[in-house]
């Protein structure tokens, strides 16, 4: 290899230092072709065993010649003194020291040294391997210009970032071993190791070694670096020996008492530099300037060097530190030290590598995945809507369509599920080859995360907390707001002003009871900061009712009250004393959380719907306010609608013939009958064995009475009376226990109804009794299979016509049922003209507002 004069890194080497390589990189120059014409025009005249093919690079006092060695029949380089050197004592001695110790050094990583011997003229001479390759340098150079600020690239020629700083290990563990035999290089920089062709890397140039033990004749001790050597890019024996960028300071000041192995492990960490920034650890325009510099260092760190470029990986950055450390006691102890960081970085890239293959697998089948889930939802949602187009007695061949997309929606969850499972294991996989990935810890916590999230609002505790806890595992700081779970609660009140109690739902013996925390402030209350958890707030205001308003505060989530498609938070509006009854439960609108129950009979699937507010009953109606109502029309003289509206026994029940389940005075008012056999009546008991057509006929009549637009209840505005905004299962908590609701085996004795107020522990958070057990109630809306009409995430009223005779929807539990029949989501259908002992009635109606945005009547 030839070396250019005007060598970036300041050559001040004054060696023999040629080559014996064919260079494939920049370094193929004019040079060596003017040194080829030198040397034929003055005639080699080699040894006979050599035949000569021509020069391969040229220095100021040798050359290197490619030969062949006619004996053993291969191609090999001759290393050659010039003729007038040959014979100045220090060159020769020099020269026979590079080659007693070239020849020393049996190493994979050191060119092996073949024959040496004396021409005829005096010139010396020896033979090595020919190294076709190119330097490190040429390559570095490479892999900088095609890569930049996002990263490293590959170059044309394959090299990687990764398979340099492999070599540059190599170069380490070679240097190493010349430690181990007592020699040091001296002048160790780029341009003097060589990438072979077949991923060879060879450590080059060792005219400037010496042995630690010997003492060179020719190194004069410390004449310091001021001498006239230094001004012109060369220097005196004995001065500065090797290339400023890359010497360390010792070396620099020209005490050679101080060369030993501390200084190859300098030049190796500066060789790093190089590699990491694409420029030695120092430059300037020439020899004296880059020594002046180097003198002043330290170098400018790794990071900064590299800003613009391709980032340094921090490790490697440590390792180029602590090996340039000005005080020779604070580098890396040895060569072999500095090589085993560089290998331990290595291995974690390569472990990196196969695990990031195991995790593009994984990523792979997020598609998969996805399609799967998708498919399925598109199945169920076509089984739901076939569904809502047959009845419950349609023959088989009818129903099969549906049965079918729900076989299909059903395997592709099977689908999803197995690709999930698969898509588990392979990031698990790469965990194990790197245990410390941050790519898989983060799939795995977005995934936990998810996890928990549908475990909570299932009220799945066994599930929420095995997710919490692997997505604490997994999390690298992303989720730590989740994890902790604070949320924020903004609030706005019509009128403003009003006073905010937030108590907390806690569990006690299996019930969730509000208990006080502390008072937030009048309204407006803007992000005022709320633990995840679900709340009751009691909302007071002078001149106001007290308004229950329960509220969910979801993990790192903001409730807010705004209603869909508006920018600004819904209004709370506080009613006037005296707007509500006494047994008026205001449900303001908000948020909440339907179905999502695996285990309630005919559920929906889990969604957030916002509804409006009403004014819902705290009782069923009961049967001394029904026959009030019967009698009213009797007195009315509407005989013929009181009789239409009259609760009649089931068919088969009746004992006399009359199927009236009331008893008829001489002036034919109704009253209650004397107890018989299956049928029982109290005052307080609810109304039953009354259809959907008596039930809508009773609240016309409340509102002719009272001039508000009472109604029987949407479905969903009943659910959400009794789930409140944390979607719980029962009206007091997610715990199914029949000691809280009249239910059929709530005591010993035969199952019954029993008054309205019987139960208090079956109250929902807004204070509405009596919605798992004793009666079911009738709905307004007809039942369908998707549920009632749902527009852009709001619930819209649609009330069933008279004359449909399709199935309504009826919720609730019921004194003859188990209470799994009683959870919340649960959804019964009957025909409108059908009368049950289990089924009765209960009013809603809308609640006027001030800003003119209330619910449709």
């Amino acid at each position: 290899m030839a070396r250019p004069h005007d060598d970036p890194a300041g050559d001040l080497t004054a060696s023999f230092d040629e080559t014996m390589t064919v260079d494939s990189g920049r370094e193929g120059s004019a040079v060596v072709r003017a040194a080829s014409a030198r040397g034929a025009a003055l005639g080699v005249g080699l040894p006979a065993r050599y035949e000569d093919l021509g020069v391969i690079a040229a220095g100021s006092f040798g050359e290197v010649r490619r030969v062949r060695d006619t004996l053993l029949e291969r191609t090999i380089a001759l290393k050659l003194m010039r003729a007038q050197h040959a014979t100045e004592p220090h060159l020769r001695r020099r020269f026979l020291v590079e080659a007693r110790i070239t020849a020393g050094l049996q190493h994979p990583g050191i060119v092996a040294l073949y024959d040496r011997g004396e021409l005829p003229d005096g010139r010396l001479w020896f033979t090595m391997k020919e190294v076709r390759g190119r330097t490190l340098r040429a390559a570095i150079d490479e892999l900088h210009a095609c890569s930049g600020p996002d990263g490293f690239g590959a170059t044309a020629t394959g090299w990687t970032f990764r398979r340099l700083v492999d070599a540059f290990a190599r170069v380490a563990q070679a240097v190493a071993y010349a430690h181990s035999r007592g020699v040091v290089h001296r002048d160790l920089k780029p341009e003097n190791l060589m990438v072979g062709e077949f991923g060879e890397v060879l450590v080059m140039d060792w005219g400037l070694a010496r042995r630690v033990d010997a003492a060179d004749p020719d190194e004069r001790g410390s004449s310091g670096p001021q001498g006239g050597a230094v001004a012109e890019g060369l220097t005196r024996h004995g001065d500065v020996l090797g290339t400023p960028a890359y010497m360390p300071p010792e070396q620099a000041c020209g005490d050679t008492a101080l060369h030993g192995p501390a200084s190859d492990v300098y030049a190796l960490g500066a060789v790093l530099y190089c590699l990491l920034t694409g420029q030695p650890p120092y430059r300037g325009a020439g020899g004296g300037e880059i020594l002046a510099a180097l003198l002043a260092g330290p170098p400018a760190p790794v990071i900064e060097a590299a800003r613009g470029g391709p980032p340094a990986p921090a490790e490697l950055c440590a390792v180029v530190e602590r090996a340039m450390r000005r005080e020779i006691a604070e580098r890396y102890p040895s060569a072999e030290a500095l090589a085993a960081d560089v290998l331990a970085w290595l291995d974690g890239v390569r472990r990196r590598e196969q695990a990031m293959a195991a995790l593009d697998q994984a990523r792979s089948l997020g598609p998969e995945i996805a399609a799967s889930r998708v498919k399925a939802a598109e199945a169920e949602a076509r089984a739901r809507s076939l569904q809502a187009e047959l009845r419950p007695f349609d023959a088989v061949e009818k129903k099969r369509p549906a049965w079918a997309q729900e076989d299909e929606a059903a395997r592709m969850g099977r689908a999803a599920a197995l690709a999930e499972a698969r898509w588990l294991e392979a990031v698990h996989g790469a965990l194990s080859l790197d245990p410390d990935l941050p790519e898989a810890h983060a799939m795995l916590a977005d995934h936990h995360r998810a996890r928990l999230v549908e475990a909570e609002l299932g009220h799945r505790d066994e599930d929420a907390a095995r997710a919490e806890e692997m997505l604490r595992i997994h999390d690298r700081g992303r989720h730590a707001a989740f994890l902790r779970g604070d949320g924020a609660l903004t609030l706005v009140t019509e009128p403003p002003g009003a006073e905010v109690i937030v108590e907390r739902f806690v569990l006690r013996d299996r019930r969730l009871v509000p208990v006080r925390e502390r008072a937030l402030g009048p309204t407006p209350l803007v992000e005022v900061p709320l633990q995840r958890g679900s709340y009751l707030l009691r909302l007071r205001a002078p001149g106001r009712a007290e308004v229950r308003y329960p509220v969910l505060i979801d993990r790192d989530g903001r409730w807010d009250g705004r209603a869909p498609g508006e920018e600004r938070s819904r209004p709370i509006e506080l009613p006037a004393e005296g707007e509500l009854g006494p047994d008026d439960v205001y449900v303001p609108a908000g948020w909440c959380w339907i179905g999502g129950d695996p285990e309630a009979a005919d559920g929906l699937p889990r969604r957030r719907l916002w509804v409006d507010g009403f004014v819902l009953r705290r009782f069923p109606v009961t049967a001394v306010e029904y026959i009030d109502f019967l009698n009213h029309l009797v007195s009315s003289g509407r005989e013929a609608e009181a009789l239409a509206a009259c609760p009649r026994a089931q068919l088969g029940l009746s004992e006399d013939g009359d199927d009236l389940a009331l008893l008829r005075g001489p002036e034919g008012l109704f009253s209650l009958p004397p107890d018989r056999k299956g049928l029982c009546w109290r005052p307080d008991w609810p109304m039953v064995l009354v259809d959907w057509h008596a039930s809508t006929a009773y609240a016309r009549w409340l509102s002719e009475r009272t001039g508000l637009p009472w109604r029987l209840p949407n479905e969903v505005e009943r659910e959400k009376a009794a789930r409140g905004a944390d979607g719980r299962l029962l009206p007091w908590g997610n715990h199914v226990d029949s000691t809280f609701a009249c239910v059929v085996d709530t005591s010993e004795g035969e199952p019954a109804r029993e008054g309205v107020d019987g139960h208090p522990c079956d109250e929902s958070p807004y204070g509405v009794r009596g919605l798992a057990g004793n009666t079911r109630d009738w709905c307004i809306n007809v039942w369908k299979h998707e549920g009632p009409l749902v527009e852009g995430g709001r619930l819209r009223l649609d009330a069933a016509a008279p004359e449909d005779p399709d199935f309504r929807a009826i919720k609730g539990g019921a004194w003859a049922s188990a209470m799994t029949y009683s959870r919340a989501a649960a959804r019964f259908g009957g025909r409108p003209d059908v009368r049950r002992p289990v089924v009765g009635l209960r009013v809603a109606r809308a609640m006027a507002t001030s800003s003119g945005r209330g619910t449709m009547t």
